[in-house]
């Protein structure tokens, strides 16, 4: 199995690249600085624009199937904006139509439903509006994008990142959080997009994780 990471020098993308090599997959991993990863053994890396289709292309070519996990940080105060998703997923449907990859594993977040009945009150009324909306409109358009392409994609919706191991505990809903279950440890998330490259479970949906606590 050959898988292309884009994303892969976060803390999601270094736990994606790592499980997959323990799995004994080959990876060819997206940066965009040189020295960032290097490459090793079944670890391949392309240095370059991941929003550039030539590099996404050079990225994918002989994988079996293409991992997002792409993200943006705020670095000043008021309302985030990014156009980070919605131009990612054009350019990896153009790369992948180009080279014949069919499975498109792209994160987005949970939440990302205007209507979202999960989130507590304060968070959807006061937080999202004020800081985040923009990341998440952006987030909601690539996936219109993505759902109009032909590809085997699957939007994957983690509720918050944690640092920690995997534990396997976490639980999948098609649309929205499971109950209780606000927040998922990025092993955790990494373990589950990894068992999407050859699932097909999952295929046009939505899954959305979370792990109940304790």
């Amino acid at each position: 199995m050959r898988i292309a990471i884009f994303g892969a020098t976060g803390e999601t993308g270094m736990e994606l690249v790592d499980q997959a090599l323990d799995r004994g997959w080959e990876v060819v991993a997206s940066v965009r600085h040189d020295g960032a990863l290097v490459d090793d053994g079944r670890l391949r890396v392309v240095v370059g624009d991941p929003l550039d289709v030539a590099v996404a292309r050079r990225v994918i070519e002989g994988c079996d199937a293409t991992i997002s996990v792409l993200g943006f940080r705020r670095h000043v105060r008021g309302p985030a904006t990014t156009t980070l998703y919605s131009d990612s997923a054009k350019t990896f449907i153009a790369a992948m139509d180009e080279v014949a990859c069919r499975r498109l594993i792209y994160t987005t977040s949970a939440g990302v439903e205007l209507d979202d009945p999960s989130e507590l009150w304060p968070y959807k009324h006061i937080v999202k509006p004020l800081w985040l909306n923009g990341g998440y409109e952006d987030m909601r358009h690539a996936e219109t994008i993505i759902r109009a392409s032909d590809l085997d994609w699957i939007l994957v919706r983690p509720g918050r990142l944690t640092d920690g191991p995997a534990t396997g505990r976490y639980e999948v809903s098609p649309r929205f959080r499971p109950e209780h279950a606000n927040a998922i440890s990025r092993a955790d998330l990494a373990a589950f997009m990894l068992d999407q490259v050859t699932g097909d479970e999952w295929v046009h949906g939505t899954p959305t994780l979370g792990t109940p606590r304790a």
